[in-house]
């Protein structure tokens, strides 16, 4: 049978918006697909090792109710990702910005990343 091929884009970086890009790609790389997980200029401080997620306003009730419920972090979560074979990905990153990587990550164009998306059996943005 032949690998299925996922690309998953995470185009911000508030607590709300940092989950589903990540359970998506650990899904599917635990499905046995082949994952790209990419990150926007946006959603690049997900991989900062100093990214300390903050919900949008008036959902600041959320901070809680995943603690409360034992939810894995942003980080434990993005660490699953990797650990089950998802390949990290920035694109178009300004190189004046500097992060400190919690994984290595390669940086690619856009046009990169749309080609990748094009040939994938299921390409998702959050």
């Amino acid at each position: 049978m032949e690998k299925k091929k996922v690309v998953v884009m995470a185009l911000h970086d508030e607590l709300e918006s940092a989950y589903p890009p990540l359970n998506v790609a650990v899904g599917a790389a635990s499905s046995g697909a082949d994952v790209i997980l990419a990150f926007s200029r946006r959603g690049v401080n997900i991989l900062d090792k100093r990214y300390v997620p903050v919900p949008s306003e008036d959902l600041e009730y959320l901070s809680n109710a995943l603690n409360d419920f034992g939810v894995s972090s942003v980080h434990d979560l993005l660490g699953i990702a990797v650990e089950m074979g998802a390949q990290l990905y920035v694109v178009d990153m300004d190189m004046n910005d500097h992060f400190e990587f919690i994984h290595p990550a390669e940086q690619v164009p856009i046009k990169w990343l749309l080609n990748e998306a094009a040939s994938a059996d299921l390409f998702m943005h959050f």
